[in-house]
């Protein structure tokens, strides 16, 4: 305290007072009790000085803190962006300048663009389905994991799924048990609407997401569907509810359903070419479709999401589409065609045998 402030030497009255030394400190502590912005370092005392902890004049090296930071021109960065906000004229000016003919040396730009929505999500929450045939006990490892994950699933579809959806205004009363009836109208009415063109009505059924999927097969193309009937009675397989963006309370619910329904599906190419299924057979499908609702508005409507393929589920049926042929594969075509006999020459030859046989009888 005596070392940092000021020294003051007192002797006795009697005796003569001795030379006073002073230590002028440019940092006043002794004010700062009474000046909270002192105290607290907002306000400094000497703007040369912190007001605490230091003796350092800091007007000394405020140059050299300064050469620290270097600013770097990059000029083909910056080049690039000053060429991103040039209009077509000055572009194409620009371009002239440098001797490029803007015509044929230099490419067009390439704008991409993607569709922005916040009552759907591109993409399912949790893709996991619990297979149908649970693992044998034979297998430990494996059944022990099968067990975790089924019981971690439960409850997720809870914790984040069902609790979740009743804590909003108008789905106090939500019930899966009751959700599957609406499940399958929706699934119909969708494919119904993707048969007809109506892109009203396909918006009514079916997400953003699903659309992206679904339309380009009935605008290249044509789709049959008839839902002959349900084989098994639907059920509800995972439950979740999100907020998309995080934390913002923009509420999404998605739902997958286990569909075993009998239905006849053909998908035609553009020119009345059968790609896919038939009109007259029935299959039984086994689908887990995924609903999705806007739960975070009053009037939030379920719709068609998407569809999950499990590992374990057995594959579809694959489209046979037409391709142009290489010129090797043509090759081999002709190749094998002139390697083959002519019918007339089988004819012949079939006469000559029949003619042995008889000659011989």
């Amino acid at each position: 305290m005596l070392g940092r402030a000021l020294i003051r030497t007192f002797l006795s009255p009697t005796v003569p007072v001795a030379a006073c030394t002073t230590q002028i400190a440019g940092v006043h502590h002794h004010k700062e009790a009474g000046d909270m912005k002192r105290f607290t370092g907002v306000a400094r005392s000497n703007k040369a000085k912190a007001n605490r902890n230091t003796h350092v004049n800091e007007k000394l090296f405020r140059k050299m803190r300064g050469r620290k930071t270097l600013l770097v021109e990059l000029p083909e960065d910056s080049a690039r962006e000053r060429e991103s906000e040039m209009p077509p004229g000055e572009m194409r000016t620009e371009l002239l300048k440098r001797g490029l003919n803007p015509y044929k040396e230099a490419q067009p730009r390439v704008w991409n663009e993607a569709q922005v929505t916040f009552q759907s999500i591109y993409g399912i929450a949790d893709p996991y389905v619990p297979p149908e045939t649970p693992a044998s006990f034979t297998d430990v490892n494996n059944k022990f994991d099968e067990v975790k994950q089924r019981l971690q699933h439960k409850f997720y579809n809870w914790r984040m799924g069902t609790n979740r959806i009743r804590k909003k205004q108008g789905f106090e009363k939500f019930d899966v048990k009751t959700f599957c009836a609406k499940a399958e109208d929706i699934y119909e009415r969708a494919h119904k609407a993707m048969e007809a063109r109506d892109k009203k009505e396909m918006y009514r059924c079916i997400t953003e997401y699903a659309f992206a999927k679904m339309w380009p097969d009935v605008e290249n193309g044509s789709v049959r569907f008839e839902l002959v009937s349900i084989v098994e009675p639907s059920r509800v397989v995972a439950v979740r509810c999100f907020d998309n963006p995080p934390k913002s309370g923009n509420d999404i619910a998605q739902i997958t359903v286990r569909m075993h329904t009998r239905q006849k599906l053909a998908l035609y190419d553009r020119f009345g070419g059968l790609i896919l299924g038939s009109e007259d057979e029935e299959k039984d499908v086994v689908e887990y479709v995924v609903f999705e609702n806007h739960i975070a508005v009053v009037d939030g409507e379920w719709r068609l999401h998407g569809k999950i393929y499990p590992k374990w589920l057995e594959p579809k049926q694959g489209t046979h589409i037409t391709h142009q042929l290489t010129q090797k594969e043509a090759g081999v075509q002709v190749a094998e065609a002139n390697a083959l006999p002519l019918r007339t020459t089988e004819k012949l030859e079939e006469a000559k045998k029949e003619k042995e046989a008889a000659d011989s009888s």
